[in-house]
């Protein structure tokens, strides 16, 4: 019985310190001071598809001054992304705490890594303690890069506080139904989210047409260009065969697939693909090397030095030959060099007088 309790013990003293449990919002921060926390707080519908891991909601006190903060706590930042991007408007002005931080009215919504940050009468916190904030919740957040599709949306005429992103249908569901195109909704399960390896990624945006009216632009970024290709073959009988859907095409630049939802006009359309700020790039892993000619002073220089010092390995050849013969001369003489005896005429004949070795020495 006693090592049943002591099991149970260390269980729950072992998922009470795992880090799901762990206290993600500080103690203290500047003047700050954490009270009660919601036992139980409702986060947004999207952090469960995105991979809401942990969530708090806490009141902080400084004098006669009271805040609430809210801390979600993401799967990556690109979960993360998705989540803040849902929680813009416009309107929103951003903040000058982080840069991905916007304010509006009296609240501070905020974005670091893979935590998303709610901070509601932030009007009463000062910039610095703010910072301090975020600082103290830097050794919880993922600091690895945001999705690049963030960054291929035109900005000429986006209207700041419509970008969307989403890794699921959920979250583009509510992306395009608060872009004003819920029409487009039935288009999630053509997109192709989730499917491990060949998961999309989607990045929306609204814009100013000049003629009192909104453009809607939907950018799907795929792993390959080659799923690519077979979602364009996919999407192209889908928008067709639906009345809802006129005018609205769907064009591929290498993974990246772009729509404009409901365009005012197709030369609407084209002026936002023209400005979509997405190159491609081939990548040559293999090492490579630059073959550059060298100076040609340098070329006659290296010629130079090379015939001198053949010249000088010659001359030194042939003197230590000479020194080796007249050396065998003096210790083996008639041995090795001068054997008259030994050598050998071939004669042609040309005349009648032989040829006599002993007359060459």
């Amino acid at each position: 019985m006693r090592k049943i309790l002591g099991f149970l013990v260390v269980l729950v003293g072992a998922i009470a310190a795992s880090p799901a449990h762990a206290q993600l919002l500080p103690v203290q921060f500047g003047s700050w001071t954490k009270g009660s926390c919601v036992a139980k707080p409702v986060p947004l519908t999207l952090a469960t598809e995105a991979g809401l891991s942990a969530f708090e909601s806490c009141a902080y006190a400084s004098a006669n001054n009271k805040i609430q903060i809210a801390l979600q706590k993401l799967h990556d930042p690109s979960a993360a992304y998705q989540v803040y991007t849902a929680g813009l408007h416009p309107g929103m002005m951003p903040s000058l705490v982080g840069t991905n931080a916007a304010v509006a009215n009296d609240g501070l919504w905020m974005l670091s890594g893979n935590l998303v940050l709610r901070v509601d009468s932030q009007k009463l916190v000062s910039e610095e303690d703010l910072r301090a904030l975020l600082k103290s919740l830097d050794g919880h957040a993922d600091k690895t890069p945001l999705p690049d599709v963030r960054g291929y949306l035109p900005s000429v005429g986006l209207i700041q506080g419509t970008q969307r992103y989403s890794l699921g249908s959920e979250g583009y569901s509510e992306a395009v139904k608060s872009l004003g195109r819920e029409k487009y909704v039935e288009l999630a399960p053509e997109i192709g989210f989730g499917k491990s390896a060949d998961d999309a990624e989607v990045m929306l945006g609204s814009y100013n047409n000049g003629k009192g009216g909104e453009e809607v632009l939907l950018l799907v970024l795929y792993p390959t260009p080659q799923l690519a290709e077979q979602q364009l073959h996919h999407l192209q009988p889908v928008l067709a065969s639906k009345a809802e859907f006129a005018g609205t095409t769907v064009e591929r630049d290498a993974s990246l697939l772009s729509l404009v939802l409901s365009p005012s006009t197709p030369e609407m359309a084209a002026r936002l693909r023209k400005a979509i700020k997405y190159d491609t790039a081939v990548t040559w892993n293999e090492p490579a090397t630059t073959l550059t000619d060298p100076p040609w002073l340098l070329v006659l220089k290296t010629i130079f030095f090379a015939a001198f010092g053949f010249c000088v390995l010659a001359g030194a050849i042939g003197v230590l030959f000479g020194v080796f013969r007249l050396l065998m001369k003096r210790l083996f003489p008639g041995k090795i060099f001068d054997r008259t005896r030994s050598v050998e005429l071939l004669q042609l004949g040309l005349n009648s007088k032989p040829v006599n070795p002993d007359d060459f020495y």
